[in-house]
């Protein structure tokens, strides 16, 4: 799956003093809201997690990929299940980095039903804005460490994002080659907060990577 594969070489390719700015963001928010008990959905390898339960919070992740549930492992108490596998009820849910735009109408329609099952009042989540979509995101990126050589081609047609993944894997004295793609979909904001049922707060404009351009929107949606 390309969920997986693209857990194998996140780290190689995450900003992450980029990351550090919106997922402080999104601490301000939660402190604002006053809420205590999170859930993170699409929790990736757990910093998020690991940050927001340094300033307090009682959080909690879940993932669709083991693999990066098990880079979480000793940052938070993260588990690989869908939404709406989750019984527990929280205060509030978020949705970091891109989660919301890998799903297309249908399951987004699904997602925000069980989203709204398991939060008591607040959602908070970002969606990208057609810019980064359709100008920043597009194109060819490669990074290396010692064992891996990865490479990201990515085209954006039709509101489609589609990224070709390609890894090669040192085993031994020599590199076995990986292979997949991931889909991101474009979702506006209006779209979004019909999709989801649920009233917007707040929506916040993000930009992480100096274009200028506003990149990313948080929104606070009360359930």
């Amino acid at each position: 799956m390309g969920i997986e594969l693209y857990g194998k070489i996140e780290d190689l390719f995450l900003d992450k003093e980029a990351a550090y700015i919106l997922w402080s963001k999104f601490i301000d928010i939660l402190e604002g809201l006053e809420v205590k008990k999170v859930l993170d959905i699409g929790c990736g390898s757990g910093d998020f997690c690991m940050l927001a339960n340094n300033r307090g919070f009682d959080i909690k992740g879940i993932d669709l990929s083991k693999t990066q549930v098990k880079r979480a492992e000793g940052k938070c108490e993260c588990d690989a299940k869908d939404i709406c596998e989750v019984k527990e009820e929280f205060d509030a849910a978020v949705a970091v980095f891109d989660v919301i735009n890998y799903m297309k109408v249908d399951e987004l329609r699904r997602f925000f039903e069980c989203v709204k099952k398991v939060v008591k009042k607040y959602f908070v989540f970002d969606i990208n804005s057609y810019f980064a979509m359709q100008d920043l995101a597009i194109g060819t990126l490669k990074a290396e460490d010692s064992t891996r050589f990865g490479v990201l081609y990515s085209d954006f047609e039709d509101d489609i994002l589609t990224t070709e993944i390609t890894l090669f894997e040192k085993e031994g004295d020599c590199y076995k080659k990986h292979k997949s793609h991931i889909i991101q979909y474009y979702h506006s904001i209006d779209s979004i907060i019909r999709l989801s049922g649920m009233k917007l707060v707040k929506k916040i404009p993000i930009s992480l990577y100096g274009s200028g351009e506003i990149e990313k929107w948080i929104l606070v949606c009360e359930k």
